[in-house]
């Protein structure tokens, strides 16, 4: 008599149209083993007493909640909903580990881009070397970003994220001990080869989360990195302020930082090995839940197969090709406002708005809070609009503020637009993320594609610094809009390509 009812219970959990494939499927096996638990004994009332402990163990997988609130979201509905919403918030606890190796990897980024820049100047190098070592780190992020990221594919995300920290702090030991220009140049490039620490946790994230807990997932990741970045900065004022203080010769403190820094990326990396091995005793790993995730994905997308066997598969990857396209194309736009926020406005601000070094360290940090806050909404706006209108609010941000900047000059309303700008950066990144996770097919494809988007944000990297430069430059005198140009064509751009998420 319970046979029945499990095998409606399995396709109920197979089937779902509210992810439950992904979630908590219901197996065939268990369907078995419980007709096989409830039907031993010797008094058909025992039997029964079995079975229906193995009915509600079923649906208790299936539900995501105890036999006991199953029976009471009979009379209410409404409990079921609020566990579905408890459950929707939850993530796994395999995402700690890879937001910490994400946060100490940034830490370090941070840490260099706010102090190498002086740091190679005193060691006596020219504009065109602190270049050179801006543009190795991107070009190795370029080249060795997708290699690593296929490489998780293979060995699993948490060991290649272990690789990425124990690059990272290779490389901060080379510049703590160089003491040369070429060194820290050659210490950068070595950094850009293993800065995959972002696309290897989305992925990991996109691995080990079900659909409907994307966004938030790729939301704490993009929190993780950006916070490193806002960290960074401050840590390194403060630990050369007390090495100082310590007696540390003044040419030495900012060496001792990267050698302090290496030994978090370290200790980091040593704390990630031990959550994988405690959590190998009580629960998958993340390498255990990227096989078992991408298993149950497989099966539910040979069910949805089934059922659309008549589409036309050709066509079908041809959409999520252009798809891809579009999304690099996206972000190529994007990193170039970037770029002019942070380097070309280093040069706007104090020019054209009397900016000194506090008021732009200042603005520069309030617009990196803001941008980890937005991380924080960011979910509960996707839950609003969805991840492609997101997208869409994100990059229209973006062009009215970075547009908007260049023109109006008048405080408060010109900062209100770079922050405008930067809020909507952190939205359109990891929105673009997301779409690019869900117009993949599988998950070795999801692993190339989210690799391949920061090859090309690093690419942009590489290119936009001295088209901005230059642009500028031209721009500088104008008399309508001096020094506007770069920014007005990156707002247009940003219009332009705004549409194409909602396509």
């Amino acid at each position: 008599r319970l046979l029945p009812i499990l095998h409606a219970v399995d396709v109920a959990g197979i089937r779902g149209g509210d992810g439950g494939s992904e979630r908590h499927p219901v197996t065939l096996s268990t369907v078995t083993a419980a007709q096989g638990y409830g039907m031993r004994g010797a008094s058909r009332s025992s039997s029964a007493r079995r079975g229906t402990r193995s009915l509600q163990l079923a649906m208790s997988v299936a539900g995501g909640f105890s036999s006991s609130s199953s029976s009471n979201s009979d009379d209410d509905p409404s409990i079921s909903d609020r566990a579905d919403d408890n459950n929707s918030d939850r993530l796994p606890r395999e995402l700690m580990p890879i937001t910490l190796g994400v946060f100490a990897q940034m830490l370090g980024e941070g840490i260099s881009l706010s102090s190498l820049p002086l740091y190679l100047t005193r060691l006596g190098a020219s504009p065109v070397m602190v270049g050179l070592a801006i543009s190795c780190f991107s070009i190795s992020q370029m080249t060795f970003a997708p290699l690593l990221v296929g490489l998780s594919s293979r060995m699993g995300r948490s060991i290649v994220l272990r690789i990425c920290l124990a690059g990272a702090a290779a490389s901060s030991l080379l510049i703590a001990f160089s003491g040369s220009v070429y060194g820290v140049v050659a210490g950068r490039a070595l950094a850009g080869a293993f800065a995959a620490c972002v696309p290897v946790a989305q992925s990991g994230v996109t691995d080990i989360v079900s659909t409907d807990q994307t966004a938030l997932g790729l939301s704490r990741v993009s929190a993780a990195a950006q916070l490193g970045v806002v960290v960074g900065p401050l840590a390194s004022a403060t630990f050369q302020e007390g090495f100082e203080a310590l007696g540390v010769p003044h040419a030495r403190c900012l060496p001792a930082v990267f050698v302090l820094n290496a030994l978090n990326a370290l200790f980091v990396l040593a704390q990630m090995t031990l959550m994988d091995r405690r959590g190998k005793r009580s629960a998958p790993t993340i390498d255990t839940a990227d096989n078992k995730s991408a298993t149950k994905q497989e099966k539910g997308q040979a069910s949805v197969a089934s059922i659309t066997e008549n589409a036309d598969d050709t066509q079908q990857e041809g959409t999520l090709r252009y798809a891809q396209a579009m999304l690099r194309t996206i972000t190529i736009v994007v990193g170039w406002t970037a770029i002019l926020s942070n380097s070309i406005y280093g040069l706007f601000a104090p020019h054209f708005m009397g900016f000194k070094q506090a008021q732009l360290s200042a603005t520069y940090s309030a617009a990196a809070v803001l941008m980890v806050l937005t991380q924080i909404i960011f979910p509960r706006l996707v839950a609003k609009v969805g991840e492609h209108h997101a997208c869409t609010l994100g990059i229209l941000s973006v062009g009215t503020g970075i547009g908007g900047l260049s023109l109006i000059k008048m405080q408060p309303i010109h900062s209100l637009l770079y922050m405008l700008n930067r809020s909507g950066a952190a939205i359109a990144d990891t929105s673009t993320a997301a779409l690019v996770a869900s117009a993949s097919r599988g998950r070795d494809d999801r692993s190339r594609n989210l690799g391949l988007l920061t090859s090309t944000r690093a690419a942009a990297r590489v290119f936009s610094p001295l088209i901005s430069g230059k642009l500028y430059q031209l721009s500088r005198n104008d008399a309508v809009a001096p020094g506007a140009l770069p920014y007005l064509i990156a707002s247009c751009l940003c219009f332009a390509v705004a549409p194409l998420p909602s396509v």
